[in-house]
Formats: C-alpha cells, structure tokens, sequence
C-alpha cells in the first residue's frame, strides 16, 4: 500500500511537473517594431497582462486604447521595478468591445490586431528622467479567451526626457499642498500603482514618494480619411489624358506580411528642456490578409476632371486620432494620492485605423492650390509643402509610372514608412509646435521587405504629346524618426506634377516662399 502510494505521488508530481512546464511554452510569439508579445495558457490563478519593461529601473506607464469608434479609453497607470502587471479586466473589456464591433460587421476577430498606447516615464540611478512610447498589437481572441499575455519591450525604447539637473528643478518646489482637481487628469484621482515609482521617504511621520505620471489631456483632432496618394498638378493640364492610382494590397499575402498602420508621437519639451523630438511608436492597427481578403483598388481621374493648378489623390475611410498627453507630478502620502502638479511637458500621438468594412480608394479631385482650409487632398498637400522637403525630381516621357518602393529606395527609409500617411494635415492642426516632426500615420508591412509596392501611381499624356517630359518632384519627412535605433524619414505618394506647356519650364507654385505664379503674376495666392 505504501508502495503504491508512493507510486502515485511520483505519478502526480511528474504530471504536474509536465503541467508546469506546458503552462511557461507561449502558444502564440509574435514580434513587432521590436516589441514581443507572447500568449500562455491560462492557471487557476485565472489570466493575466504582464509587461517586461525597458528598464529595471522604477517606472510608471499610462496605457490607453484606441477604440472602434475612434475613441481613446484609459486603462489605468502602473508602475514596477522591471516589469508592471496591467489590469486584465480593463484590457479585457476594450477586447470584447472590439470583438463585438467586428462581429456586428461580419468580420473575423482573429484578423486584425488593434493596439495598446503605453506612455512610461522612469527616473535612473543617476537621477535622469527617462521615457518610452510604444504600441503593442493585441490578438483579440486570445485575450477574450482568458489567456495569459506577456509583451517584452526592447531597450532602445527608452530616451532622455531630462537630466538629473534639470529633474532637480523640476522637483524644487517639495512643499505639499492641498490636493485639487486637475483639468485632463484622471477624474477620480484613483491610481493602480502598486509600489512606489521614486525612493520612498518619511516626511512629517509620512511614507511618501512622487511619481512623474502621463495624462490624456484632450483630443486635438479627428479624421475619418486616410490619404494614400496627393499630388499638386500644375502646368498644361489639357494634355493629360489619365491618372490611375492603384492600392494593392495583394502585395502582402505575397511576403506572408500583415498590413501594419504605424503610429507616430512627439514630445514637446517646455521651460525646462525647450525642445521636441519624434518616434515611431509601434504599429497601432494591424491586418491579416490571410483572414481578411481585401481586394486591389483604382481610381480614374481623366484629363477632362484637371484644372491648373488642381490637387488629386485618393484616400481610405477611417479613424486617425490626434491626442494630447501632459506629464504630472504627482505626490503619494501612505500610499494614496496627495497632489498632482501639471509639468510644462507634452506627448503628441496620433493613432489610426482603416474602415473594416470598405477599405476601397476614394477619389479626389480639387482645383486650386493647396490650401490648409481646402478639401483633404489640399490641406495633404499644404502639410507636406510646409512640413516635407524635396528628395529630387522623376521625369518621364509621355508620362509618369512610379510606386511606393520606388519612393521609399529614392529617400532610404524602410518599407514600413514608405506610404505614410500625413493626417494632421487633414485634421486641421498643423500649426501645432510639434507638427515638424511629421505625425502621419504608416502604412506598410510588418515584415521589412524591399519587394512589393503598395500604392502604383501612373500618369499618362495624351498621344499627341507622348513625346513630352513630366516631372515630378517627390518629398519626404524632414525630421527622421527613431526606429530600432536607427531613424528613418517617411515618406509616401505625395509630390508635385508639372506638365510644361508651349512655352516650356515654367516654374510651378513655390510653396516654400508661399507665391504661385498665375497668369497675373502680380496677384500672389497666399496659401
């Protein structure tokens, strides 16, 4: 009897052992823009949402969400020496409220991937403030499933905010007072920290510690149109015959790649600092073709539809969010919130996603020059004048054919940003501090490969003039970007077409100098 009691408890650890093992293996690893997400089988301790930060340091991290509707919905603000554990059942109501939405439209969750915002700050040994901004694409029907998540953030996530100098002035005003609401900071006053962010220190008989914490402060602007292509057509437009822009999305299935929406952030520094810098954040929406068949899509635009100087292109329905987020003090008294002092310190991000549903090429045709209160394409434009620099020229006989990959090979960026998407230009706010550093919207592949375009343009003269030069001057971002240490500009299908007349070269609308020549030349357009 003893024996065979012995026997079993052998058997039951082994199975157990086993068990343990099965529950560490990832049933789902998956890696993007350098941030690792991995999927375990649930334990009766029920699921969980773990986040290996970039840093051992101590750290707090506001997540949010981008929503169907093209809301940002707050899950909370975290912190952890390495690692913070997100609360699984506030990811969890974001989830089933996409799952809810794509099923309502007849669309297979396990398609597309929307993702996490984490915004974290950390304060090093040497006292340097630091910061991160990443996206992190989820798989929907893992999570509603229960499933343990675990993501990985990489090292080069992490940048300077501030010197331990210039933290020290942040931090001269170390007198306590009276807790008051702040405008754009969690409403309730609640946090889910759950350890100190900073030193912990007695002041008063008091545990006490700070924490520098990101706020959703408002929502600048909204977008439902994604532009894909623009280009500013100036000179002989009667000779035109056709333009054709084409966004195939075949080209992913090819290199068994998901369509990745990127989302790009800036950092407005204040009085402290006094400066700003932009990062590719991560991909904020993706799409798996091989669940979701998206066919290729063209639109026309015929000569007859041209005027000089007019604005074309095509664009996509969607959600792009341009929001707002402002960095705190905020001082902990035994644990529980005491005050929250606002810094002179911002994040700008903008997050986007395709209209499910309908992700067909929309037609624009817009005449005049491009203006910041015309129609999307122009206000495209205006942005991409203002903000882009000129990466040279492409002229062709009879007409122009060019794509993505082209584009992106001419100016020595990655894929992945090749056809980005310029919306803050559509949403109106270019004037902002940070607009230079080219918040858009990437559109591309997850997987970095130099063979396949998404988005064909050609433009093709009439017979008679086959033996005509067009040019067409191409543009890209003038800040490049951070991504995996390395920055990159972005780029995409957004330039200015010049098809000469009798008389020749004659120079089309500067927009650097903000005059377009016209047939009176002494009645400037100011656009």
């Amino acid at each position: 009897m003893k024996k065979l009691i012995i026997a079993i408890l052998v058997g039951l650890g082994l199975v157990l052992t086993a068990l343990s093992a099965a529950l560490q293996i990832p049933i789902t690893s998956m890696e993007y823009a350098g941030t690792k997400v991995e999927y375990y089988r649930g334990t009766f301790l029920g699921p969980s949402f773990e986040v290996e930060l970039p840093t051992s340091d101590p750290a707090t991290v506001t997540v949010s969400m981008l929503m169907p509707n093209g809301s940002m919905v707050d899950l909370g603000v975290y912190s952890g020496k390495g690692k913070i554990s997100i609360d699984f059942r506030r990811v969890l109501y974001a989830m089933r409220e996409w799952n809810r939405y794509l099923r309502a439209e007849g669309i297979n969750p396990e398609s597309v991937k929307p993702s996490l915002l984490l915004l974290g700050t950390t304060v090093d040994r040497d006292g340097n403030l630091n910061y991160f901004m990443k996206t992190v694409p989820l798989n929907i029907g893992r999570i509603v499933s229960g499933m343990r998540v675990k993501v990985q953030l990489n090292n080069s996530a992490l940048s300077r905010l501030y010197s331990k100098s210039e933290v020290e002035k942040i931090l001269h005003d170390s007198k306590r007072v009276i807790p008051r609401e702040i405008v754009g900071a969690s409403s309730d006053g609640s946090s889910l920290l759950g350890s100190s962010c900073s030193p912990p220190f007695y002041e008063d008989g008091d545990w006490t510690w700070y924490c520098f914490e990101w706020f959703h402060e408002k929502t600048l602007g909204r977008a439902s149109i994604i532009p894909v292509a623009a280009f500013q057509v100036t000179g002989d437009t009667d000779k035109v015959n056709s333009i054709f822009i084409s966004l195939n999305y075949d080209a992913i299935s090819d290199n068994s790649a998901e369509l990745a929406f990127s989302a790009v952030g800036a950092i407005e520094k204040g009085s402290v600092g006094g400066s700003g810098e932009g990062k590719i954040l991560g991909y904020s929406y993706t799409i798996d073709s091989r669940s979701l068949r998206i066919p290729e899509s063209t639109v026309k635009i015929w000569g007859s539809e041209l005027t000089s100087p007019s604005v074309v292109g095509a664009g996509i329905g969607g959600s792009a969010v341009f929001s707002k987020y402002r960095l705190y003090r905020v001082d902990y008294v035994n644990g529980k919130v005491w005050n929250k002092k606002p810094l002179d310190t911002y994040a700008y991000v903008i997050l986007g996603k395709p209209d499910e549903k309908d992700m067909s090429l929309r037609k624009f045709v817009e005449p005049g020059w491009p203006r910041n209160s015309g129609g999307p394409m122009s206000r495209t434009m205006w942005f991409v004048h203002w903000y882009w620099d000129t990466k040279g020229n492409i002229e062709g006989k009879g007409g122009i054919l060019t794509n993505t990959y082209y584009f992106g090979h001419r100016v020595d960026t990655l894929p992945l940003f090749s056809a980005s998407a310029p919306v803050l230009g559509i949403i109106g706010s270019g004037n902002t501090k940070v607009a230079p550093f080219t918040l858009a919207i990437g559109v591309g592949l997850t997987k970095e490969t130099r063979t396949s375009s998404l988005v064909s343009v050609s433009l093709a003269l009439k017979e008679t003039y086959k033996d005509t030069n067009v040019r067409l001057t191409i543009y890209s971002s003038k800040v490049r970007l951070e991504y995996k240490g390395r920055k990159y500009p972005l780029t995409g299908m957004f330039g200015d077409i010049f098809i000469p007349g009798s008389l020749g070269y004659n120079p089309p609308c500067d927009p650097h100098k903000r005059y377009c020549p016209m047939e009176n030349p002494e009645n400037p357009t100011d656009h």
